[in-house]
């Protein structure tokens, strides 16, 4: 049997025999005098990369430590030429997109400032497999190579071998991430469970941190709160209040003065400011990524009641709730077909509707002559009738003055002082059409206990999520997860119903309270009308019908301009 050596002679001669007599081979000279003479005279230039985590000082001290280490070891190379130490502090290594000193080593190392980059490990540089692999077969593709030396594993990306024991070392790393997110995840869940909730005030509106970190309301900032609060509930709109705030200079929980429809809403729809706290509405999918998202049953949420002061009480929380579901749900007809957004901006806006046709009434700026001199006055029309609209059917009502209109209002409500008895059986006639049966309200406490006991087995199982992997275990828990949400949607009808009793209950008192401190009315009092209206619809022969928040209903009478002044 023929040897390895003797095999490989024989291919060889075999390679020559077969070459053309018209090609002769040049070697390489190894021992070129200029190629030599280069490498001798230039040292290897070589940086390093340093990364702590976190911003914590025993993180800090690690850093500090990578630092002079590398530029230590690097200078006592008598070969190597020290370039420079990039560094990032207080950014993960999961991901490359937020670590600025790691991005600009890069850019350098493409633009050739150096030959060599050393970094503590293979997590130091990336917890992220695909990362790691990526950037060191990046640098090692550039026209100048790019090596990487991984100090603890003793591994040079420039090494044929590096390849494999980096794909399996940065694999160990990755999986390391992932259970240490994992095991993060269970410790603040668990925390969430005992009733610890997580709340940073940094750019939290209304509330600071003592020493002990429990949650102190801050006093200047908690009155913009109340205000919002307050401007919600006498009728604005979000856009209203946001630019009241800004005309006013007043500061966000970012510190400037610009504010939004959006960051407005996000302050009233907070069940923060009534005390309790709500965890964990957003999630981390993926470790790595670490892109967040609404936790749409992804996890389980923790509801924590009275973790904190009140900035708001829970029944003004609960109106304001229910006021905002309430324009977000604005019908403009009986069969509820016409929807608009929202607007404060006039007294009547979204507030009418054609007693004809049903369609909204929209204001209009009509120009008319008297005495051959133009002037201009306000009135609210069908927009069917006024051609703002297309539909299969006509419309004919004709429009109303803005000023009969609050005439009209304020003549009703005279009236309605005088009848204060009247007014509240009539109110408290219509919260009995919605108020729950004494069944129906011991019902919803037994579907509350219930719904808090099969919860509390939930988060007692979802503790244990990471632990195992039993079948029999995942099958029980989606069947509890079910189970609680059917019971849930019992609730919430239940509730639903007690709420709008609350709603309704409390807007009589307002309406009574209003009207008993009624003495004259000179003007017509536009945020209280607001407060205190649900809608109004025109009807014919000028005939207006006002539908109080209460559920009260009563007649107006207005008149054509100039025949009744």
């Amino acid at each position: 049997m023929e040897s390895v050596g003797e095999v490989i002679k024989m291919e060889g001669c075999r390679n020559i025999s077969s070459m053309s007599d018209r090609v002769r081979v040049i070697p390489a000279n190894m021992y070129n005098p200029d190629f030599n003479k280069v490498n001798e005279e230039r040292k290897i230039k070589v940086a390093a990369y340093a990364r702590v985590s976190t911003q914590e000082e025993e993180q800090q001290s690690s850093y500090k430590l990578q630092v002079s280490y590398f530029k230590e070891y690097i200078e006592k190379k008598e070969e190597w030429e020290f370039y420079k130490v990039y560094s990032d502090e207080g950014v993960t290594g999961t991901n490359t997109k937020h670590r600025t000193g790691f991005n600009q080593m890069i850019e350098d190392a493409k633009e050739g400032k150096f030959d060599y980059i050393i970094t503590k490990s293979i997590s130091r540089f990336a917890r992220n497999t695909l990362d790691c692999l990526t950037y060191v077969r990046l640098l090692k593709s550039l026209d100048r190579k790019v090596g990487v030396i991984f100090d603890r594993e003793g591994i040079d990306s420039l090494d044929s071998k590096s390849d494999l024991l980096l794909t399996i070392i940065s694999s160990i790393a990755e999986e390391e991430s992932r259970t240490i997110s994992a095991n993060v995840s269970w410790g603040i869940q668990k925390r969430f469970s005992q009733g610890i909730a997580h709340i940073p005030t940094t750019y939290f509106l209304g509330y600071d941190e003592d020493e002990e970190g429990n949650l102190i309301i801050n006093a200047e900032e908690a009155k913009t709160v109340k205000r919002i609060f307050r401007e919600l509930i006498s009728g604005k709109g979000s856009v209203q209040i946001a630019k009241g705030l800004t005309k006013d200079k007043v500061k966000t929980a970012r510190d400037n003065t610009k504010w939004t429809s959006d960051s407005v809403l996000k302050i009233l729809h907070n069940e923060k400011f009534c005390g309790h706290a709500l965890c964990q509405k957003s999630v981390t999918l993926d470790p790595l990524s670490h892109r967040r998202v609404k936790n749409k049953n992804h996890k389980p949420q923790y509801f924590i009641r009275n973790n904190h002061p009140e900035i708001i009480s829970e029944s003004e929380w609960n109106y304001v709730q229910k006021e905002i579901e309430r324009r977000r749900k604005m019908k403009h007809d009986p069969d509820g077909k016409y929807r608009r957004t929202y607007s404060g901006k006039a007294p009547f806006s979204n507030m009418f509707y054609c007693g004809e046709c049903g369609m909204p009434v929209h204001r209009r700026r009509i120009t008319s002559k008297r005495d051959g001199k133009s002037y201009k006055f306000t009135v609210w029309h069908c927009r069917l009738a006024a051609q703002k609209v297309e539909a299969d059917f006509d419309c004919h009502s004709k429009y109303v003055w803005e000023e009969v209109i609050e005439k009209a209002y304020n003549e009703m409500l005279l009236e309605m002082a005088k009848e204060i008895d009247l007014i509240r059986a009539e109110g408290e006639e219509a919260i009995d059409d919605v108020s729950l049966t004494y069944d129906e309200k011991e019902r919803l406490k037994e579907l509350k206990e219930i719904i808090d006991r099969i919860n509390d087995h939930i988060s007692e199982m979802a503790m244990r999520e990471s632990l195992t992997n039993d079948p029999i275990y995942d099958a029980s828990l989606r069947n509890m997860i079910y189970e609680s949400q059917i019971y849930q949607q019992e609730y919430e009808i239940l509730l639903k119903n007690q709420e709008e009793e609350n709603y309704m209950r409390k807007n009589l008192e307002d309406l009574i309270i209003y009207l008993e401190n009624l003495k004259d009315i000179e003007t017509f009092d536009a945020p209280h009308f607001k407060i205190l209206v649900e809608r109004g619809i025109l009807n014919k022969d000028y005939e207006i019908e006002f539908i109080f928040k209460c559920g009260v209903k009563r007649l107006a009478y207005g008149w054509r301009r100039g025949k009744n002044q």
